[in-house]
């Protein structure tokens, strides 16, 4: 048995576990047999990508989660805008702890302090800081959101529409600056 078959088979059980769905509720939602699904489950035969990507989509997760195992990068690049992808960035690297509080400095000056180093913020800097400074105080306050999952989502498609929003601008005023030359 290949590794690639097992680790495919594997992260297929993961997830459906994760869903609480059975091998008989996952395979019939797929339109193939429990066996088949355990088939796939157990490494002795490696779904094709049409079928990873059936079952991909009644798990509601990426190809790459039931390939790689992990979905921080779908998660990050298979959005379909740059202020999401920005977002979803910040957002992976806030919940790993590798960016911390903006704090007022960073407000005005773009720039934040974590651990001695400096981290320089060279494009929407205010949206950037205003979403670090909302996912702070939504880990303090999460036990208090009734919808925590649907209060982050929210937060981060607002934040990801207004950097959107920038980027359009910022792309109308070089249009009139080339008008105008």
């Amino acid at each position: 048995m290949s590794e690639k078959k097992r680790n495919i088979g594997s992260n297929i059980r993961e997830v459906r576990q994760e869903r609480n769905l059975s091998q008989e509720a996952l395979a019939k939602m797929c339109g193939f047999s429990n066996t088949t699904l355990s088939t796939y489950e157990n490494g002795r035969k490696a779904p094709s990508l049409d079928t990873i990507a059936e079952i991909a989509k009644n798990l509601k997760v990426s190809i790459e989660r039931l390939y790689y195992g992990d979905e921080n990068i779908a998660f990050i690049n298979t959005v379909p805008d740059e202020g999401r992808k920005i977002v979803n960035c910040i957002y992976v690297l806030w919940e790993l702890d590798v960016i911390a509080s903006p704090g007022a400095y960073m407000t005005f000056t773009h720039m934040a302090e974590h651990s001695g180093y400096f981290i320089e913020i060279l494009k929407h800097p205010m949206p950037i800081a205003r979403l670090i400074s909302s996912l702070n105080e939504y880990r303090n306050n999460k036990d208090t959101y009734a919808e925590p999952d649907k209060y982050l989502e929210i937060l981060l498609s607002s934040v990801a529409t207004e950097i959107n929003n920038e980027i359009h601008d910022e792309a109308e005023l070089k249009k009139l600056t080339k008008k105008e030359k």
